[in-house]
């Protein structure tokens, strides 16, 4: 099937959504979460008709939903051949080509390899697609349930720089209470069946090696944080970096090996836990930097003046509440830079 998306014609393999499509073909269309969340995607339905993969998406409000026109391309599968058209009827962009540029999306069988348990309700799934996944540090995946139900999850290790790509992806899975996705893979048993489509995503490692980098994590968001931390690591091993990773209490700390390993390095990393951790998980964590708090207020804490973090690159992945406040309180001020800051927010 063709979309014509403003000028360009791409071909949508069955099943394909738009944006899949689109940036498969090398075509660098707006998108933030890629399932249906945020809304980046939105799209005019100017011909043809499309299948929505989730028809009740909040990324569409109930203003686009009266215009009847409103589509969101990470969640519209072609019936057929469409005309679509980005918001103010802009151009879509060729993606970059060439070293570090974003590897291009797809779809594969993949299945279960492990599920170890990391916390009462943290899980680190490792999942095994039929073919190597290439992706950058900070990226993530969509998988698709065998039910049809498709959830967002971020690589939580650097990729491995092998020609072909990744064989297995190892992802941090927080159960939420009554998510089906969530659900599904805490109980799931290696070898079971599923699809992985990818990789997605913006806030990848793009820093120059003379660029210090802070990473601030919230949740099962210190996955992609760690990844990109190791990467900077790699590609740089005197490099700055410093690494906030905020958490409820200290028994939802997870990964503690992987931070101590990253300290080891020569990385700052500090947790932050919202109550006060005990005596004996400070010693336990040490020689991490352990206190209680917000991790919000942590990152402002330590770095109070206007010029702290001029020249730093700045990563961000977890709650939306969390991703936002950093957001305001050190883009919107004028602290770091826009361009130099790169988030997901885990909607």
């Amino acid at each position: 099937m063709r979309v014509r998306i403003g000028d360009a014609d791409v071909v949508c393999a069955p099943g394909e959504t738009v944006l899949l499509s689109a940036l498969r073909a090398g075509w660098d269309l707006p998108y933030e979460c890629a399932s249906g969340g945020c809304g980046s995607c939105k799209a005019v339905l100017a011909a043809g008709d499309v299948r929505s993969l989730w028809p009740d998406a909040p990324g569409l409000s109930e203003r686009d939903r009266r215009k009847g026109d409103r589509v969101l391309a990470c969640q519209s599968v072609p019936a057929g051949e469409a005309v679509v058209r980005l918001p103010g009827g802009a151009a879509p962009q060729r993606a970059a080509s060439g070293p570090g540029a974003r590897p291009v999306p797809g779809r594969r069988p993949a299945r279960i390899g492990a599920v170890l348990q990391l916390s009462p309700d943290t899980a680190l799934v490792t999942v095994v697609p039929d073919r190597p996944v290439a992706y950058l540090a900070g990226q993530f995946v969509l998988l698709e349930l065998p039910d049809g139900t498709r959830r967002a999850y971020s690589m939580s290790r650097e990729p491995t720089d092998a020609p072909a790509g990744d064989d297995c992806l190892e992802l941090v899975v927080r159960r939420v209470p009554g998510g089906r996705a969530s659900s599904w893979l805490a109980g799931a048993a290696a070898g079971d069946p599923l699809v992985v489509e990818g990789p997605y995503g913006r806030a990848h490692v793009r820093s120059p090696a003379d660029r210090p980098v802070v990473c601030v994590g919230g949740g099962s968001g210190l996955g992609p944080v760690v990844a990109v931390a190791e990467r900077c690591l790699t590609e740089s091993p005197d490099r700055a970096v410093r690494l906030y990773y905020g958490a409820r209490t200290d028994a939802d700390v997870v990964l503690a090996d992987r931070l101590l390993r990253l300290q080891a390095r020569g990385a700052r990393v500090d947790v932050v836990t919202d109550v006060p951790p005990s005596a004996e998980a400070a010693g336990r964590f040490a020689p991490l930097a352990v206190r209680g708090g917000r991790v919000v207020e942590a990152v402002d804490a330590d770095h109070p003046g206007p010029a702290d973090l001029a020249g730093h690159d700045v990563y961000l992945a977890g709650p939306t509440p969390m991703v936002d406040a950093l957001l305001a309180s050190l883009v919107r001020t004028g602290r770091v830079g826009a361009d130099r800051t790169f988030f997901d927010r885990f909607l």
